[in-house]
């Protein structure tokens, strides 16, 4: 293969960068803290000050919240309020009938947030299981930020489908155009089952062994890929309005599937409903009331999402920004749900950092560097300028 000397010169530009933004940064840091264990680096300050933001929001949203559960065993969720009522009212019922589509297969970020939010797991130890299953063969390059599949994807997916769930189902999808990688997807049409049955046998044998959450995870990928492939499933859609006298509640979900498509594979993600009737009164049978911040905090999933959207990092960079984070002591993980919550530290050093050093670190600047990145890999720019022209904006700084 030829070697893309774009991005080659792209990747020494962000490698010089981070070191020099990082190590003159990271000083001033073990100056000022007294201490050397501390780090700067020009995309975890703002990943950092997300953390701090959203925390704060959390705090400060304290709200009263009922939950009345019917004697249908619907839940309707009234925020702001804090009494109960005996009996509620269906103000309103829409039906239709609705296709849903599957999900594209998984890029580096989606595959982040789903293990994070599904499995519990951190996005290091997902890159890190993922790496694993990459390099036994179960699964293509897993740094990548496109969606597409290529032919010998969908053959795999045809395969699997064909046999294991009936012919009609497939539908082949390139999902969006070649790109430099393909999507997170499984090597061959074998399900984790099946998968587990032939190393049992000996059938197949790979470089090492796996565990327990490397299978937990090549079940989530293979179903999301195989399901990218599969006809859409049609339900009968139902949005509801339900008066409850002290407020007002939208519900929606599917009352029926009508015809099952790709979640023959997977559950569907939405909501179960009665059906309902306007002017239908319902009894309540049970009162739930508590008080609770209105603003979730984020989890490591949530942030990777934002790095995407707001562009800033790359696939191979989203679970190292945050694994620096929690080493460094700057965030730490509530057990159980896995929340990110800055700590004083962090709080002190990215409030340090944003005063002396704002348009380093600033998330406007840091998403530009990104953009630069992108035309010195596309061949539209000297990288050379850049990097004198990043030498000369460290230096002011920190002269």
């Amino acid at each position: 293969r030829d070697v893309n000397e774009g991005r080659v010169n792209a990747q020494i530009v962000r490698r010089i960068e981070d070191r020099w933004i990082g190590f003159e940064l990271s000083q001033k840091l073990w100056e000022v803290f007294e201490s050397t264990y501390l780090s700067a680096g020009r995309v975890q300050t703002p990943v950092l000050s997300w953390i701090i933001q959203r925390y704060k929001e959390f705090v400060e949203s304290e709200t009263n919240f009922v939950q009345l559960t019917l004697e249908n065993d619907l839940t309707v969720r009234l925020e702001g309020v804090n009494e109960g009522v005996e009996e509620v009212v269906v103000e309103d019922v829409h039906l239709e009938e609705k296709e849903i589509n599957p999900l594209p297969p998984y890029t580096t970020d989606t595959m982040l947030q789903d293990a994070s939010r599904f499995l519990k797991f951190s996005t290091d130890y997902t890159m890190r299981l993922a790496q694993d299953l990459f390099e036994v063969g179960l699964f293509t390059y897993i740094r990548t930020d496109s969606t597409h599949v290529s032919n010998v994807g969908i053959e795999v997916a045809k395969e699997y489908i064909t046999d294991e769930i009936g012919e009609e189902y497939f539908v082949p999808r390139k999902w969006g155009e070649e790109g430099t990688h393909e999507c997170i997807r499984p090597t061959r049409p074998i399900d984790t089952g099946r998968l587990m049955q032939l190393l049992r046998d000996g059938v197949i044998t790979l470089a090492r062994g796996l565990t327990r959450d490397h299978f937990r995870l090549y079940d989530m990928v293979f179903k999301r890929f195989m399901i990218s492939q599969m006809k859409a499933t049609k339900v009968l859609y139902e949005k509801v309005t339900i008066d409850t006298r002290i407020a007002k509640a939208e519900i929606e979900g599917y009352v029926e599937i009508l015809y099952e498509g790709w979640t023959k594979l997977r559950n569907s993600p939405l909501r179960k409903l009665p059906k309902l009737e306007k002017g239908q009164k319902i009894k309540v049978k049970e009162t739930k009331k508590w008080k609770a911040p209105k603003v979730p905090l984020f989890n490591q999933g949530d942030i990777i999402a934002l790095m995407k959207e707001r562009k800033i990092g790359r696939p191979s960079t989203y679970a190292k920004i945050v694994k620096t984070l929690l080493d460094r002591h700057y965030v730490i993980e509530t057990k159980g749900r896995k929340k990110l919550v800055p700590t004083e530290l962090g709080t002190k050093v990215y409030h340090y950092l944003i005063t002396k050093y704002k348009d380093l670190v600033s998330e406007e600047r840091t998403r530009q560097l990104e953009e630069l990145m992108d035309l010195i890999e596309e061949d539209k720019i000297d990288y050379q300028e850049v990097l004198s022209e990043l030498y000369k904006e460290i230096k002011k700084y920190t002269a």
